[in-house]
């Protein structure tokens, strides 16, 4: 069952913290559905992502400096809408655009790393990227708790293409079934043909020398104790 709900914030004391605001949307959410719950540390799945093979055929980037990164700020709420920017950054180039990060044609940025979704199936893209920040990007999608075994410190350069299968998007809901092929970042539309089966993400990360295997681990999991029906206003 969903619900929306609309709340207002008192705006008297300037701009909320993000600490205050999920204080406040917890003290609602137990207000109005009377929820009691607690989190605790069980055992569950985890995916320990480890060397199939050494050395790795992962590619590692030629430039091995640093990338600083820049964390923005999210607008606060209660903030002052800010003034729109004099040169408003261009829209996101289509596949098969020149300068597209995911068109294999063209080099990535370094310290890019991105996903781009198409009926077809996933490409995952990085460059320059560490270990930790491909994991952090993979386990919104596999369900389970991704656990670094690779001890690889380094900045690599990859792409891997591969389905939906298995899959389940950040909401935790199962991803569609994919198709039977998929075209390489920026083809044509029918580029792709019946004789270039789609990957697992589980198979495809194996291209990089790497290896997803199911485990059993410590995972954090929010418990609830008793929650009602709210009433409406």
């Amino acid at each position: 069952m969903s619900y929306d709900i609309q709340a207002t914030a008192n705006c008297s004391g300037g701009a909320l913290s993000p600490e205050q605001i999920q204080l406040m949307v917890q003290s609602m959410v137990e207000d109005r559905f009377q929820l009691k719950a607690h989190m605790e540390t069980r055992e569950g799945q985890v995916y320990n992502l480890v060397v199939a093979k050494y050395p790795p055929k992962i590619k590692l980037s030629e430039d091995q400096t640093p990338i600083p990164r820049r964390v923005g700020t999210p607008l606060q709420p209660c903030s002052p809408v800010p003034e729109p920017p004099a040169n408003p950054a261009p829209p996101p180039l289509a596949p098969g655009q020149r300068g597209n990060p995911f068109d294999p044609n063209n080099p990535a940025p370094r310290g890019f790393l991105g996903m781009s979704f198409s009926p077809s199936g996933i490409t995952l893209r990085g460059s320059a990227a560490s270990i930790s920040s491909m994991i952090n990007m993979l386990q919104l999608y596999v369900g389970g708790t991704i656990i670094d075994k690779t001890d690889l410190k380094d900045l690599f350069d990859f792409a891997i293409q591969f389905s939906q299968e298995g899959l389940v998007s950040p909401d935790g809901r199962p991803m569609s079934s994919p198709s039977p092929s998929i075209p390489a970042p920026g083809a044509p539309p029918g580029a792709a043909t019946a004789s270039d089966p789609v990957p697992t993400l589980f198979t495809a990360i194996q291209e990089l020398g790497l290896k997803l295997e199911p485990a059993k681990g410590p995972v954090e999991v929010l418990v609830v104790e008793s929650v009602q029906k709210p009433t409406e206003n």
